[in-house]
């Protein structure tokens, strides 16, 4: 088959699309966990400084509102990200496999080749030594 270094070519070339991608999905969910974070870290501070400055106490409810609703509207981006995630994974998966496959094609097809030759190269020892014989 004359085309399959090609296809091999393709494959790999959506196998690394594919780890780009996962990449970037990687990198967003470690920006997300550490966005949470910070904003429990705020949170917790501001509540302790609400404590101790009575001027702060009265606003201090409606930051935490603001800063709790922030942190539920990236939990759900957070859990959308995990899940597009484990998708790419899965398709990650399925590519490789398909890459796989195509290369031990190849090397059954070189396999073949090399004994398709030696058994040429043995038959024509064969015919020669039949001939000297005679």
């Amino acid at each position: 088959m004359k085309a399959l270094p090609t296809l091999i070519k393709l494959a790999q070339q959506r196998l690394n699309n594919q780890r780009l991608r996962l990449v970037e999905f990687e990198k967003k969910d470690q920006e997300l966990k550490q966005f949470m974070t910070t904003l429990r870290e705020n949170l917790k501070f501001e509540s302790e400084r609400a404590t101790q400055e009575p001027l702060l106490a009265a606003q201090y409810g409606h930051y935490a509102q603001q800063v709790e609703a922030q942190i539920a509207k990236t939990t759900v981006t957070f859990e959308e990200n995990k899940k597009r995630l484990i998708r790419e994974q899965d398709r990650l998966a399925v590519l490789f496999k398909e890459k796989k496959v195509l290369d031990l094609y190849q090397n059954g097809q070189h396999k073949k080749k090399i004994k398709e030759q030696e058994d040429k190269t043995q038959k024509n020892i064969d015919e020669i030594a039949s001939r000297l014989k005679r």
